[in-house]
Formats: C-alpha cells, sequence, structure tokens
C-alpha cells in the first residue's frame, strides 16, 4: 500500500473543522482486504491531521463503544469522522469540544445500479451525480447527528467537499 503526497488540509465552518483526503496505491486483495487497508490508512490519517492541527502536543485517536472515532487532545475529547470509498480516504476534526461532525466519500460507479437507493433517498427523483452528492450529504449527516431518518438529520449543516474528479464528498456539522 502506497501513499500519494501528504494530504492538503482544508478548513470549513469558520475555521473549526479540519479535513482532508488521500489517494490511496496499489491496494491489494480482495474487497475486504482493500476496505481494512483503507480504513487502517484513514486511522493514521486522523492522527497525522490531529498532530499538524495540536503541534507538538500529544494526542491519541480512539474508538468510541459507537464506533465514532475521536480525537484526545489534553484530555479533552474532539469529534473526529473517517470516510473510505476505493481507493479514497478521507479525515475530518472538529476543533471545538462537543461539536459533532461527519465526512463521507463516494465512487460514482457508472456500472452500480442505484434506482432502489434513489426511490428511498429521493423519492426517485435523482439519478447519477445528483444521487451520489446526496447519498453523502446523508451519510455525513447520519455521522454527525447519529439518525437515519433523513427528517431528523435537518438538524447537521452539510455541505460538498472538493475531491478527486470520480469521486463525491460531503462534510456535516451539527
Amino acid at each position: 500500500m502506497k501513499n500519494s503526497a501528504p494530504p492538503e488540509i482544508q478548513t470549513a465552518y469558520d475555521g473549526t473543522v479540519f479535513w482532508c483526503w488521500q489517494q490511496v496505491t496499489n491496494l491489494q486483495g480482495g474487497r475486504a482486504e482493500r476496505r481494512r487497508k483503507s480504513s487502517k490508512q484513514g486511522w493514521k490519517m486522523l492522527g497525522d491531521l490531529g498532530r499538524r492541527i495540536w503541534v507538538g502536543v500529544d494526542i491519541e485517536t480512539v474508538r468510541e463503544a459507537s464506533g465514532r472515532p475521536v480525537v484526545v487532545c489534553n484530555g479533552v475529547r474532539y469529534c473526529a469522522s473517517i470516510s473510505h470509498s476505493r481507493d479514497l480516504v478521507a479525515v475530518a476534526i472538529s476543533t471545538r469540544p462537543g461539536g459533532m461532525i461527519g465526512i463521507d466519500i463516494e465512487y460514482r460507479d457508472p456500472n452500480r445500479d442505484i434506482d432502489a437507493l434513489s426511490r428511498w433517498l429521493f423519492d426517485g427523483d435523482a439519478n447519477g451525480r445528483d444521487f451520489y452528492q446526496g447519498w453523502c450529504n446523508y451519510e455525513a449527516a447520519f455521522k454527525a447527528t447519529g439518525q437515519t431518518d433523513p427528517v431528523a438529520q435537518s438538524q447537521a449543516e452539510v455541505i460538498a467537499i472538493a475531491t478527486m474528479d470520480e469521486f463525491l464528498g460531503s462534510l456535516a456539522r451539527v
């Protein structure tokens, strides 16, 4: 597994959320093995991002019982989020204690049958790029709110994020 250049750090929400993405090349093995490797890379990236935000301070990345990633800095827990799709990994950290966030990226697979998901998520009105952006919005809001009902997710503020051409992404905060 090889990484491309160090990720460029982006900020959002008035500089209270830091995020980045990175392409991971040479992922070997079956789908499950590639997902395990890209997940491992996400946790590494999360730690690296935390160390770039809080320079010279010991930080720790931990997984809560719910599965949510958290960055601990000087005893303070900060919400974090990881997403990976194919060979792209994205991570985000909120620098507001108690600030809940979610990040999601998705590969736009031209061969994927999106009809059933589109009917559930958009009442059948979305196709192609709109579907994938809507799906990223839904997943990022789910990670930030913990709610599966799109109506209950309305408390999340969601923005689109730029990634590689074949991918779409979203960042959400509560």
